[in-house]
C-alpha cells in the first residue's frame, strides 16, 4: 500500500490533481494490530521508509502520529491517526486516520502465547480523492516471563484490500499479502516503548506490476489501568 500510494501521490502531484500526499491505515506507518492486555494505552510512533518501493519518489519518508487502544478481556479496539509524508521536499504533509479491533481466542491468564483475529481500516481524503485500506489477519502475541517488566515479541501477518477512489475517473482496487512485527516493552510505573517492522506485496494501482514496500516504526507508550473496569 505505501509503495503504490506514494506512486500516485507523485503522478498526481506532478498533474496538479493533488496538492499533497496524506496518510491511511495508517499510511507511511507499521500496520499495527489491536493487542491483548486489559487497560488503555496511549501510543506515539514516527515511521520511516526503509526501501525504495516505500519511498516517495527517490525520497525517504516519514511518518509521525498516534493512537489510543482500549483493551479488555475478550477484545481490544483502537483509533489514531498520523500525517505523512514528513520530510519530502515539494510534499506538504496531510493527516490521515484509522482504527482497528482484535478479538481474542487465546488470551488465558499465565499463557505464553495469545492470539487473536484482527481487522482494520484506514481512510484518507485529498481534493476530492479518498484511499481506503482494510488489513486483516491474526496477530500472535509471546507473554515473555519477566518480574515486573512487560516483554512482549508480536507478529500479525495480514491480507490487505486497498481501493483508491479518484475524483475523475473509476475506482481501482488491490489486493496484497504482508506482515508486521515488534516488540512491546512496558515498564511497571505503565511507561514503556515499541518498536516494528511492515512489509507486505501488493499490485501498484493501474499496473501489472508488484511493489513490497518496507517500513520501520518505532515510539513511546503509556498503559493506564482502570481499576472501577476491573482491570
Amino acid at each position: 500500500m505505501t509503495g503504490k500510494f506514494a506512486r500516485f501521490v507523485a503522478a498526481a502531484a506532478l498533474a496538479g490533481m493533488l496538492s499533497a500526499p496524506a496518510a491511511a491505515q495508517l499510511e507511511g506507518n507499521t500496520v499495527y494490530p489491536a493487542f491483548t492486555g486489559t487497560g488503555v494505552t496511549i501510543q506515539g510512533d514516527y515511521a520511516l521508509s526503509l526501501n525504495d518501493d516505500a519511498k516517495l519518489g527517490d525520497q525517504s519518508t516519514g511518518f509521525a502520529g498516534g493512537r489510543i487502544l482500549l483493551g479488555l478481556p475478550m477484545f481490544s479496539v483502537w483509533a489514531g491517526g498520523g500525517a505523512y509524508p514528513l520530510g519530502v521536499d515539494g510534499a506538504d504533509s496531510k493527516f490521515g486516520f484509522g482504527g482497528g479491533a482484535g478479538f481474542h481466542v487465546l488470551n488465558a491468564p499465565m499463557t505464553p502465547v495469545a492470539i487473536s483475529i484482527q481487522a482494520g481500516a484506514g481512510y484518507l481524503s485529498s481534493e476530492g480523492s479518498s484511499l481506503l485500506n482494510i488489513p486483516f489477519g491474526a496477530l500472535v502475541e509471546i507473554n515473555v516471563p519477566t518480574s515486573g517488566v512487560g516483554v512482549k515479541p508480536w507478529i500479525y501477518p495480514y491480507g490487505k484490500w486497498s481501493s483508491l477512489s479518484p475524483d475523475a475517473g473509476d475506482s481501482q482496487s488491490e489486493f496484497g499479502f504482508g506482515a508486521s512485527g515488534g516488540l512491546l516493552v512496558t515498564l511497571p510505573m505503565g511507561l514503556g516503548f515499541q518498536g516494528a517492522l511492515d512489509w507486505h506485496s501488493i499490485n501498484a494501482f493501474g499496473a501489472d506490476v508488484k511493489v513490497k514496500p518496507l517500513v520501520a516504526s518505532f515510539g513511546l507508550h503509556y498503559k493506564i489501568t482502570v481499576p472501577s473496569l476491573g482491570m
